[in-house]
């Protein structure tokens, strides 16, 4: 199977998208199922239907709005497989284990995130990492499916 490991933040809204969202609701405080972009979440269900990808959760939502995730993605179609352990920024790491886990089950894997952790180089996952902007109007873009194509094509697990 191939994996998408995924965060929240920064890949499925942006800075200009929460800003938005912000006055429509006449600054009134927004729900955490309010933080995701449409648009973002059209793009992502994309990808993981083009590429048959098993998301598995990396962003520090999957402490304590885990169930809201899974809700939210439900709501668009799509599952949550897992997340990986909480190493705090050893984001790299926190990979490395789930898929050490999982080495027998898993041909690829692709990381979206709007951070490159310190430990991405050392662990060796940054080859596999597509990096959206937190400071781009919609943060997951349609560019971004030729990227994921990429790193599915031209690495290894």
């Amino acid at each position: 199977m191939n994996i998408l490991f995924l965060d929240v933040e920064g890949v499925l809204n942006s800075h200009y998208y929460l800003c938005k969202r912000y006055e429509e609701k006449a600054r009134k405080t927004l729900t955490r199922e309010e933080f995701f972009d449409p648009e973002c979440m059209k793009i992502l269900k994309e990808i993981v239907t083009i590429f048959n990808l098993y998301i598995v959760i990396t962003s520090s939502w999957k402490i304590a709005e885990y169930n809201i995730l899974k809700n939210v993605f439900s709501s668009y179609g799509m599952d949550i497989y897992d997340r990986t352990n909480n190493y705090g920024d050893m984001r790299g790491h926190e990979i490395i284990d789930w898929l050490d886990k999982y080495q027998n089950e898993v041909e690829n894997y692709v990381i979206l995130d709007d951070d490159i952790f310190k430990d991405y180089e050392t662990t060796g996952v940054i080859s596999h990492l597509v990096k959206t902007s937190f400071n781009s109007k919609h943060a997951l873009e349609i560019k971004h499916i030729n990227e994921v194509e990429r790193v599915l094509k031209e690495t290894r697990f």
